[in-house]
Order: C-alpha cells, then structure tokens, then sequence
C-alpha cells in the first residue's frame, strides 16, 4: 500500500473508531432510558463480554498462549488487577454521567483526559506547565461551564452530575492511559487490555451481580447490547489501534474529536435535546482542547 492509501485508511480506521466510540454512548442512554438498565448493570456485562471477545480475538490471530504471562509473575498479576479496577472505574462513572446527563456531556469530558495526562506528567517530571497547557485548561473549564450552564450562571438548571460523573471518568481515563503501558511492554496490548476488560467485569459484577439485573431483555435491548460490545469496544479500539500503524499519533488524536461530535449529534436527534448557542460554544472550546493538545503532542 503507498503512502496515500495508508493515510487514507488510517484516517478511515481512526474516524470509524471515534464514530463508533460516540455511538456507543447514545446506545448506552437508550438502554437506560428504555430498557431500564442501570449504569452498573451495564458496565459488568460490557466489559466482561467485550474483554472475552478481544481475548480470544487475540488468540485467533497470534496463537499465544493467553494465560502464560501471569502464571508466574506477580508483578503481571497486580497490574492486571489495577488496570481491571481502572477499566470498572472509568466505564461505571461514563455511564454514570450518561445517566445522569445524557451521552453529549459524558463524551465531551472525554476531551479532558488529554490534559489531564498532560498536567501529571509536568507535575510528576517537575517542569513548568506550557502556556499551551494553560490554554487548553482554560479552554476546557470555560467549556464545561458554558456546557453545565447553558450561557445563564444565574441558573442552576443544568447537569451538575452528568459533569461531573464525566470529569471523574476522564479522570480515571487518564489513569489507564498512563498505568497499563509497563503491562502492555511485557505482555502486549491484547492480553492486557483483554485480561484487564474481563477483570473489570467480574469486579462489576461482585458490585452489582448480574443474574439479579432488573431490566427488560428483548430484541432491542440485545440489539443495542451487541452494538456496544461489538462496534462500541471490539472493534472501535480495533480500528483506533490499527489507525495509529498508518497515521502519526497527532492524526488520530485529533480524528478522535469525532466521538463527542457523534454523540452531540445523534444525542441531539435522538431524544430531542435541544441546544442553544451557548452550549455549541462550551463544545466547539472543549474540542478546540482536544485538537490543541494534539498539535502540541506532535511537535
């Protein structure tokens, strides 16, 4: 494949994963406004199949031997467990916020996660923060007000919780972003992220067992169950891993803005969310964050 083939595939991978990523959110709302799924039920039984699916994707295309890195290395094993925990955290506290927002709010604190990783490591490396690192601190916070807001501070008719559940899972987003890479160097990125998904899931499911779930299974909740299984984890992390084989990291990070745009998008359409000017001007500087820290990143 020549050079403008790989970019064009790389850029068709990253945005296909970032549209699947911001669908899932929307697939998420319907399960809970629907089928009356809580955001615990959901992120057990989400992160259990679709860390099982990966896995053994994994082991179809590498024939490795799945279980081999952690039977004796303790090390694996403690880092598997806090990966699981950070995988149970992030997901309980997105569905979280879409619960108690909608999909839009929690996929746009997303854009945090970027700066967040970017503040630890300057204060963890002990280096001044850039004047870029500021702005985009700036530009997040402006946009989450105007977002909670909706232009009117004399309100306080807004999504505290949808915010602020979204913020909590970019935090942790940001965690296992930085955590899991000395795992993933020792025993690759299908196995740790496949092993982390499934402990996850167990632990969700010690939280809240899923055989005692009170929800309504039928054709659509099954529908929307697989699509976020399948198209919103498999193989939206699948296309974004792969993206970053044919495009510079820069690329896809900024491709990656696609995710709260689809989610505004079909959030919008969906259950007839209405947005004013002030809220468009709280996503365009959250996602203008994004796309500063990607800039940033590649120079």
């Amino acid at each position: 494949m020549n050079t403008a083939g790989r970019t064009l595939a790389g850029v068709a991978l990253a945005s296909f994963a970032g549209m699947c990523f911001g669908a899932m959110g929307v697939a998420a709302q319907l399960l809970f406004r629907y089928y009356r799924f809580t955001p615990g039920d959901l992120v057990s039984i989400r992160l259990v199949g679709a860390g099982v699916i990966l896995l053994l994707a994994c082991w179809i295309f590498t024939r490795e031997n799945l279980v081999a890195p952690f039977l004796h290395s303790a090390r694996n094993i403690r880092d598997v467990l806090l990966v699981g925990a950070g995988f149970y955290l992030i997901q309980l506290t997105f569905f979280l916020s879409i619960d108690a927002g909608n999909a839009a709010i929690a996929s746009l604190m997303v854009g945090f996660v970027p700066l967040f990783v970017i503040l630890w490591l300057a204060v963890s490396a002990r280096r001044r923060v850039k004047a870029t690192e500021l702005l985009c601190l700036a530009l997040a916070t402006a946009g989450v007000a105007l977002l909670v807001t909706k232009g009117d501070f004399r309100s306080l008719d807004f999504s505290f919780l949808g915010t602020f559940w979204g913020i909590v899972s970019a935090g942790f987003g940001a965690f296992c972003t930085l955590m899991p890479r000395g795992l993933i160097s020792r025993v690759g990125v299908g196995r740790a992220v496949g092993w982390g998904m499934v402990v996850g899931g167990l632990i969700g499911s010690i939280v809240r067992p899923p055989f005692g779930m009170d929800v309504d299974w039928s054709a659509g909740s099954v529908a929307l169950y697989a699509f976020i299984v399948i198209f919103g984890t498999v193989l939206a992390f699948g296309c974004y891993l792969k993206s970053t084989e044919l495009v510079p990291a820069s690329v896809t990070s900024l491709l990656s803005c696609f995710e709260p745009l689809t989610s505004v998008v079909l959030t919008v359409i969906l259950f007839s969310v209405p947005v004013n000017g002030w809220e468009m001007m709280g996503a365009v500087c959250v996602l203008a964050n994004m796309v500063i820290l990607s800039l940033e990143k590649e120079r």
